[in-house]
């Protein structure tokens, strides 16, 4: 079930993480576990430039997939209590 290696949720940024609109779009997607054809459907976009967003918040969240991705915004609280929410990213 995996390289038996445990997931590292990355570490606070020591600047606050600003993404787009868009960004904070697709971040509430892959929170609420959207595909990224899903997203792609929902946003009028095609799947690669999905993942050309998810590619820039990866390196913005200093982690390395969507797991990940999740673990961090929730950690953090960045989309507040509510995940489709407008609280923390700025």
């Amino acid at each position: 079930m995996g390289s038996g290696r445990p997931y590292r949720v990355a570490k606070t940024p020591s600047v606050p993480v600003t993404l787009s609109p868009r960004e904070r779009e697709v971040v509430r997607g892959i929170v609420a576990g959207r595909t990224n054809r899903e997203l792609a459907r929902e946003f009028g976009l095609n799947e690669q430039s999905v993942k050309n967003v998810l590619s820039t918040v990866y390196q913005k969240c200093h982690v390395r997939n969507r797991l990940e991705l999740a673990l961090f915004v929730m950690r953090h609280e960045l989309l507040g209590d509510d995940v489709n929410g407008e609280k923390g990213f700025g």
